[in-house]
């Protein structure tokens, strides 16, 4: 009965929790396995599956912060290195997409210190390349460069073309921060090659989008367009439709610095329906702007205040720390072209005054992560110090159990030989007197007809004045063991006439009538 309850309860989980590990997850699926999974003993398997859960979650935009943070606190219960590892680099990825970057840092360099005592190369490599976007967004340059060489390196030893693609992206695109534009171009080509080698198309789209953005920042804007036109081809082809929205921004963006802010404004309104329907706010709000750019260049003033009015407030909702900027400047340029300077100077103020804001704001988290770094390094060190002892526990008592199953082999091995042993001993002792008895009965045997030759001598000699032949003398001597004509007959080999006539020559000679007269001379004599 209790198997049939297990086979059922497993079933059951199964069936939870298939949906989670295909391709999308609802909210309800989502809670209803991490239920399940809560009740569970605490395992590996049970952090890794916590994990997965989470990465399925955040994927959707389901927020589930209690998830990873529950796989945490297992994970140091139970000293799962490696799981707790993976857990703070997702943390760290939750970090950037909210543009915390510098809880992001902390997050990933927390992973970076588990990950560095596993065997796993593959999960250091990403938590690097993660350390590294995490600086360039701080524009932190040289950390940025780095952790992208470190994971580059990585990738290279271990020939992981994929990581190998994003290190080399990064390092593109640090370039790119610094203005070092033919450096991006080195590295962004050095990933289009590789991406044609491994037939990566969305590679293919990035890496070609990304050198044609290099050049427009290079101002060659002919082969900037080349590059993101190319790399639209291969989008539309593939109907990678989100890709296809940023390629039409990038074109926006790139007719825009060219003076053709027509042209601009309608590959940008081929964008925000993309966008609209992804729910991508940040390319959306983005988009919005720009375009109110291009329409007070075009003197479309009421368009313009819309659009850029709208976006501002869209890059407000999601914080997005560069759009808003972005959105300021476009209202000074509004209230600046329109005459309303008291309006310019004071959106010109916001402006100000939030830059100022993120600067602080970044100075003051870099701080903060400073500290957490510290004292968080203190408990990581514990965790890993009690790891190593739990390790050498389980090693020592590992041991001690392979000593305790050497011994009982050696134990079992020797009781079976003394077994063997016995019954060799045993069988000796029964061969042994096997022969004995062999040997007794042989003696039986010739005792006997040592004794049969004597009373046959004895036959012989006694009764040899009759005039009794051999074979009368034989036939008298079975008489007197008491043996019938038919035995004598089958003994001697004779027929039974024979017999009889022996006997009757018996009974004359020694003049006798009958058996029990012969028998009565015979131990007369």
């Amino acid at each position: 009965m209790l198997k049939t309850y297990n086979l059922v309860f497993t079933l059951l989980f199964f069936i939870i929790l298939n949906p989670v590990f295909g391709q999308k997850i609802t909210k309800s699926q989502r809670d209803s396995t991490y239920a399940v999974l809560k009740v569970k003993p605490n395992t590996k398997e049970k952090v890794d599956k916590l994990i997965s859960l989470y990465k399925k979650a955040v994927r959707v935009k389901i927020p589930s912060e209690e998830i990873i943070d529950d796989a945490i606190e297992i994970a140091e219960k139970i000293f799962y290195i490696k799981g707790l590892g993976v857990s703070y680099d997702r943390k760290g990825l939750a970090a950037r997409y909210k543009s915390d970057y510098a809880n992001s840092i902390t997050y990933h360099k927390r992973a970076l210190n588990y990950l560095d005592k596993t065997t796993d190369t593959l999960l250091k490599i990403k938590c690097l390349n993660n350390l590294g976007v995490s600086y360039r967004k701080l524009n932190l340059e040289k950390e940025a460069f780095n952790f992208y060489f470190q994971a580059l390196d990585l990738s290279e030893k271990i020939k992981h073309i994929k990581s190998i693609t994003i290190a080399l992206n990064g390092i593109g695109n640090v370039f790119i921060d610094t203005k070092e534009y033919d450096k991006a171009l080195y590295y962004f080509k050095r990933v289009y090659l590789l991406d044609i080698k491994r037939k990566n198309i969305r590679g293919q789209e990035y890496s070609l989008s990304n050198i044609g953005e290099t050049y427009l920042y290079k101002k060659l804007y002919d082969s900037a367009y080349f590059y993101i036109n190319k790399a639209l081809e291969l989008t539309k082809k593939f109907k990678h439709k989100q890709s296809e929205a940023i390629r039409y921004n990038l074109l926006g963006l790139l007719f825009q610095k060219k003076g053709e802010y027509q042209k601009s404004t309608n590959f940008y309104k081929e964008a925000i329906p993309l966008f609209t329907k992804e729910n991508n706010i940040r390319y959306l709000s983005n988009t919005l702007i720009n375009v109110g750019k291009n329409q007070l260049h075009l003197g479309e003033y009421k368009n313009a205040i819309e659009n850029i009015t709208i976006g501002l407030n869209s890059a407000k909702t999601i914080k997005s720390k560069e759009n808003i900027s972005l959105g300021y400047n476009a209202l000074v340029d509004y209230y600046t072209i329109t005459k309303n300077y008291k309006e310019a100077l004071n959106s010109h103020k916001i402006a100000t005054a939030f830059n100022d804001s993120i600067v602080n704001e970044a100075s003051q988290k870099s701080i903060i992560s400073m500290q957490v770094e510290y004292e968080t390094a203190k408990k990581d060190a514990q965790i890993q110090e009690l790891a190593k002892e739990n390790e050498l526990s389980k090693n020592e008592a590992q041991k001690s159990f392979n000593r305790l199953i050497i011994i009982s082999s050696l134990g079992l091995v020797g009781i079976i030989v003394l077994l063997y042993l016995l019954r060799l001993y045993r069988k000796n002792s029964d061969l042994e007197l096997e022969n004995k008895n062999s040997e007794l009965q042989n003696y039986v045997l010739q005792v006997k007809e040592l004794k049969e030759k004597a009373i046959s001598k004895n036959f012989s000699e006694n009764f040899s004045e009759f005039g009794l032949s051999k074979r009368e003398i034989e036939v008298l001597q079975h008489i007197s063991e008491g043996l019938s004509n038919d035995e004598i007959s089958e003994k001697i080999f004779v027929s039974n006439n024979t017999i009889k006539t022996h006997i009757k020559n018996i009974y004359s000679k020694l003049d006798v009538k009958n058996r029990i007269q012969a028998i009565k001379k015979i131990k007369a004599i």
